[in-house]
């Protein structure tokens, strides 16, 4: 990819990072997740920063619990990095993201 690429990405339902190679930088700008199990982190290999709870829904319709998931996203700006990048906890709920390639 180059500055300016755009991406998109599906996370299933395994532990899964969004780590860009070495000297490449992302801005995450949209998080969509459905389910209650799983949590979003920042990491470096060792610590973890919490960025949303596990009980966040962030694309199913108000008071409608199962029902087809909705776009309903997160809007945010999140800078990551090789060494400082995205996880996904838990092994359970489905997540998106989208974003843009910052820095080469």
């Amino acid at each position: 990819m180059a500055i300016g690429d755009c991406f998109a990405a599906l996370m299933g339902t395994a532990v899964t990072d969004r780590q860009p190679s070495a000297g490449v930088f992302e801005e995450i700008s949209m998080f969509s997740k459905f389910g209650t199990s799983d949590g979003w982190n920042m990491f470096d290999g060792s610590n973890v920063i919490l960025i949303f709870e596990t009980a966040n829904i962030l694309s199913e319709p108000t008071g409608q619990t199962g029902a087809p998931a909705v776009v309903n996203p997160y809007n945010t700006a999140i800078k990551i990095g090789n060494t400082i990048y995205l996880r996904k906890s838990g092994t359970a709920d489905r997540f998106g993201i989208s974003g843009v390639q910052v820095d080469a």
